[in-house]
């Protein structure tokens, strides 16, 4: 179990940034970031053990020592992590859930919304993307119901292309193998 208040309070991580990454998969991302920025925190939660032990063995082969992981349900984790501690939460290529009678299984939940908005910083980001055209209209619609965040979209290449430094997903490049397009959502906590 990771102490989130400690590492809040502790001196030497003042003027690092903290990053959240839910359902790491094979911590491909992850791990590229922290490798990218070693003086930022990264934290991942994922619920098989298979990817966090894909992540242990790349982040034990290259020595790095600024990722944390978490494992099980991000939705239980998320309940005992301190308010506004990310700099950016991401969720990258989620479970869709595409059949209607398991959209209450989707990650975004109106009330997914406001834990994950208490939980970052002002004017931090919550990064989403997707190859599923359902599950980004569905997670628009409900951010447009909830006034915690504004979509940083001024046009259409704004949710076409993802923020610097992504490195991309194996279930993203799987979709773009099967001609999936990938969206990407960016947010910024008001």
């Amino acid at each position: 179990k990771l102490n989130f208040l400690s590492l809040q309070n502790d001196k030497n991580n003042k003027d690092r940034k903290l990053f959240f990454e839910i359902g790491f998969g094979s911590g491909d991302i992850i791990y590229k970031q922290a490798k990218l920025n070693p003086d930022n925190i990264y934290i991942g939660v994922e619920y098989y053990r298979k990817g966090i032990t894909q992540l242990i063995e790349k982040i034990e082969n290259d020595n790095i020592k600024n990722v944390k992981i978490l494992h099980g349900d991000a939705r239980k984790i998320l309940v005992d992590i301190p308010n506004e501690i990310f700099d950016e939460i991401w969720l990258f290529f989620p479970d869709p859930w595409p059949k209607r009678r398991h959209e209450k299984r989707r990650f975004i939940q109106l009330d997914m919304i406001d834990e994950l908005s208490s939980k970052i910083k002002k004017n931090g980001k919550l990064l989403i993307s997707s190859d599923d055209k359902n599950y980004i209209a569905w997670t628009l619609s409900l951010f447009f119901m909830n006034n915690s965040f504004d979509w940083i979209a001024k046009n259409p290449d704004d949710w076409r292309h993802p923020s610097n430094n992504y490195f991309g997903s194996r279930y993203e490049k799987k979709g773009i193998k099967s001609e999936r397009e990938p969206y990407f959502l960016k947010f910024r906590k008001i």
